[in-house]
């Protein structure tokens, strides 16, 4: 793995709509890239070999929502160590495997000013997909369309996770039962779709989080906190002193049925990949189940990678890493769909939860396209049935 430096560029565009931001933590390991032309026994080069270069653009662009972290690992599968980084542009740049493209991988969040992927598709014509919400996806279907071409993940690792060893929840309908402060971050569009439900009782929620553990560790772990079963759960436990205990949790992706890890391109442009997409969509599943069954080698390079972004203040350690893409398997987030493919989204599934997001997201003043449904901003028809975990 190389290093590279260049003049930093900041792109400029507004925020479309609030967003959940995974936080985990990864170290470099010295690893060098393969020799050109070598292919190497399991490497990206050996496994990933469509040609693509006919139909594709020289360098594909993903642009993700966060710094590099396990969720991300699929996409750096599609490279291994033959890349590069460019700590001030915060990408890491190599072949996807022997199919005779590149492929970039942005870091997102602080990496572009808080900016969200979606915005970034509109704001730089160079980016080929973003990683997208479903939230996102609907709130800005009328102004800036796009389409999802593949989900990494079936659920939301979202979790409410709390430390008092009387507390023994298990669904949110108890959280709701027990009157108990639930602490989030403000302007969450999942907390609406709670309520909405009747999964929450509005009066219980403090949208007062930060993203810090002092409150969690003032009272002593009775209070039901946001966080990320792939994330804080692990945290909380291992790199957080003052708490350095496990914690208990219970999933909001039960029942909460948006998708937060789509991999969407600008509508206006999907016709025009199409010979593209049809090629590369069934790499990015095969990278993807790949990883879920092996994820070591490209943990370290994610490990890497981070150790590279100077200036970055992110860090990552080798056991959140490991964590991660263990329990997101083990757990179900990373998972087939209901109909036996990796990467497909559930069209039923959808539709049903436009009914209830459409008209929270229009009264937050976002622009929702009339008469939408899942079809207009999801699509399985480039997706390699036979692949699945």
């Amino acid at each position: 793995m190389k290093k590279r430096t260049t003049a930093a560029a900041v792109l400029t565009a507004a925020a479309l709509t609030a967003s959940l931001a995974a936080c985990a933590t990864e170290t470099d390991s010295g690893a060098s890239a393969p020799e050109q032309n070598a292919v190497i026994e399991g490497s990206a080069a050996a496994r990933y070999t469509t040609p693509l270069a006919d139909v594709c653009p020289s360098t594909v662009s993903i642009q993700w929502n966060w710094w590099p972290q396990a969720d991300h690992g699929w996409t750096y599968q599609l490279i291994g160590d033959a890349g590069e980084v460019d700590a001030e542009k915060y990408t890491y740049t190599g072949p996807l495997g022997s199919t005779g493209i590149d492929l970039e991988i942005r870091a997102g969040g602080p990496a572009t000013g808080g900016q969200l992927p979606l915005a970034q598709l509109y704001s730089d014509d160079s980016i080929t997909f973003g990683i997208t919400t479903t939230d996102d996806s609907i709130g800005a279907s009328q102004d800036f369309p796009t389409v999802s071409v593949f989900t990494y993940a079936v659920k939301t690792p979202l979790v409410f996770f709390w430390g008092d060893d009387e507390w023994d929840f298990k669904n949110l309908t108890e959280v709701k039962e027990s009157g108990e402060t639930v602490l989030a971050w403000e302007g969450a569009p999942y907390l609406d779709v709670l309520t909405s439900l009747d999964l929450l009782d509005p009066a219980q929620i403090d949208a007062s989080y930060k993203g810090d553990p002092a409150r969690f560790v003032l009272e002593e772990g009775k209070v039901l906190q946001q966080g990320l079963l792939t994330s804080e759960v692990y945290k909380y436990e291992h790199d957080v002193p003052a708490w350095g205990k496990p914690v208990k949790y219970v999933s909001v992706g039960d029942e909460y049925d948006a998708y937060t890890s789509q991999v969407s391109i600008r509508a206006d442009q999907l016709e025009a990949q199409r010979p593209c997409l049809e090629k590369l969509v069934p790499l990015f599943q095969q990278a993807a189940v790949d990883y879920a069954h092996d994820p070591a080698p490209t943990n370290q390079v994610l490990l890497d990678v981070v150790d590279q972004l100077d200036g970055s203040g992110w860090e990552l350690t080798p056991g959140i890493v490991d964590w991660s893409s263990t329990i997101a398997v083990e757990e179900g987030i990373v998972a087939n769909s209901p109909d036996g493919v990796f990467g497909s989204f559930d069209l039923d599934r959808l539709n049903e939860y436009i009914k209830v997001v459409a008209p929270l997201l229009s009264e937050r003043g976002q622009k929702v396209a009339p008469g939408l449904t899942a079809e207009d901003f999801v699509t399985n028809e480039f997706l390699d049935p036979e692949i699945a975990l």
